[in-house]
Order: structure tokens, then C-alpha cells, then sequence
């Protein structure tokens, strides 16, 4: 497929929660949120970022184009073997997902990647660069790729809240098989009360959420009560949120939904 007749499909790409499962280990600093742009020729010039899907290798693309068009995809990193990284473009278009394979070259900086996708052909003005918020290291950054787990922290840890969430969110929260709670998460600090009735049974419960992160395109949230994470993106209308939950595995009807109402 060529970058000219790809042009479309990019400004069709819409919003979706990106895979909740990866056939891909993961470890490796790899930082939380990577400056981003793509072009082609003056036709096609996409800028934003890609904001990393919890541990993973995978990150959420959120870009707009020069009339504030949005597009959004899931890049996944399949290694990195000294300076050259290997991705995996997944982009649910209106006629269906599409899969690309795209390659990078880390510049001397250590954290700059430069690189092309597939769809860019034989063409010269067509490409990518990102900005990675990792720690460089020497000799490239470690292969990602790998069997061996990344050791996990033995604490929750605050990694900065670096956009305002509001105050109330209005939730269906279906990650706790055979219950449907709906209510609200109430935002005080990094402190976020939950109030839920279950839509069945009528039954109620309340607790506590620690906010972890919230950027204004990704938010993650730790119940310390079930030791569960929630993670969600924020959709194109700015104001919606999906999301699932670390315990829901691969089940897609184990997920939640919010609306920021204040």
C-alpha cells in the first residue's frame, strides 16, 4: 500500500481501547509517554504522542493532524537489537484492523528513533520520529523482547499526576464477575472514592482508589483493597473514558466506563 493512498485511512483511524493481551514479555525501561510525529511529503503531517500501556511494550498513538483531526493506533515494540527497533502497527480502521510492521534507528542522543512504516514504500519523504522518555544507556537501550519478566515493585508507586481529572466521574464498573455496579468515583487529590449500586441486586459497596497517573489521554488507578489495577483512555469526545482492569485477563466483557461530569 502506498503513503498516498494510506492518507485516508489514517485520518479514519478512530479511537479504541487497545489490546488488553500481548504475546510480548515485558521489560526493559521504556519510559511512560514518547513525543511523536509522522509524515508525508507536506500531504500528510501528524503530531502528539504515544503514552505506554501499563508494563508493556505497547503504546496507545494519540495524534491530530494540521485541522486538529484526531487519529489513534497501537504501536507495540517487537525488539530492540543495538540501535534498531522493530514495531507492530495495529490500527483499526473503518473497513477493519490493519497490521504494519515499521523500523527505527536510535540517534546518538539515545532516547530520538527515526524510522519508516511499511505503508511509506519506496518513498523518500515519509516517516517517523519519536522522543522517548526512557533513561539511555549504553550500547542502545536493553532488547525488550525477552522471556524474563521485569521485576515488579513491591509498592505502589506515585508516578505523577500531570493533568486535572475533575471531581466526578460517572462509572459502569463490570470488572468484578457477576456484578454490574454503576455509581461514581469522586476525585480528592490522589484519592478517589467510589460509590457503587449494583444494577441487579441493588446491593451497594464504597471504597478507595489511589490515583496513579492521569495525563489527559491515559489514567491508571490502584484499589488497594482487591490489590487490582484499573487502566482506561480517554476517547475522542474528551470527556469519556474506557478502560479495564489488570485482574480481567483477556475478557472482553470485563471492563469499565466512565464520564467526567465535573
Amino acid at each position: 500500500m502506498s503513503a498516498r493512498r494510506l492518507i485516508p485511512l489514517l485520518l479514519l483511524a478512530l479511537a479504541a481501547p487497545a489490546f488488553q493481551s500481548s504475546s510480548l514479555p515485558r521489560g526493559g525501561d521504556l519510559g511512560r509517554e514518547w513525543a511523536a510525529e509522522e509524515w508525508n511529503s507536506s500531504a500528510l503531517v501528524l503530531k502528539g504522542k504515544w503514552v505506554r500501556d501499563g508494563d508493556s511494550a505497547r503504546f496507545r498513538v494519540f495524534y491530530s493532524d494540521s485541522r486538529g483531526r484526531p487519529a489513534t493506533w497501537t504501536t507495540e515494540i517487537l525488539s530492540i537489537e543495538g540501535n534498531t527497533v522493530r514495531f507492530r502497527v495495529t490500527m483499526p480502521l473503518s473497513s477493519g484492523t490493519k497490521v504494519f510492521s515499521a523500523t527505527g534507528t536510535i540517534q546518538s542522543d539515545g532516547r530520538t528513533i527515526r524510522g519508516k512504516a511499511e505503508w511509506c514504500g519506496a518513498a523518500v519523504s515519509c516517516g517517523f520520529r519519536v522522543v522517548a522518555d526512557w533513561k539511555p544507556i549504553a550500547q542502545g537501550v536493553a532488547q525488550v523482547a525477552r522471556e524474563k519478566q521485569a521485576p515488579q515493585p513491591t509498592s505502589v508507586l506515585r508516578e505523577g499526576i500531570r493533568a486535572n481529572p475533575g471531581r466526578l466521574w460517572r462509572v459502569t464498573d463490570l470488572t468484578t464477575p457477576g456484578f454490574h455496579w454503576e455509581g461514581t468515583w469522586t476525585f480528592d487529590g490522589d484519592s478517589v472514592r467510589f460509590s457503587y449500586r449494583e444494577k441487579n441486586s441493588g446491593a451497594r459497596t464504597e471504597g478507595t482508589l489511589e490515583l496513579q497517573r492521569f495525563d489527559g489521554a491515559y489514567v491508571r488507578l490502584y484499589n488497594r483493597g482487591s490489590a487490582d489495577t484499573y487502566e482506561g483512555w480517554v476517547q475522542p469526545d474528551g470527556r469519556t473514558l474506557k478502560g479495564t482492569a489488570r485482574s480481567c485477563g483477556t475478557d472482553p466483557k470485563c471492563r469499565w466506563e466512565a464520564v467526567i461530569e465535573k
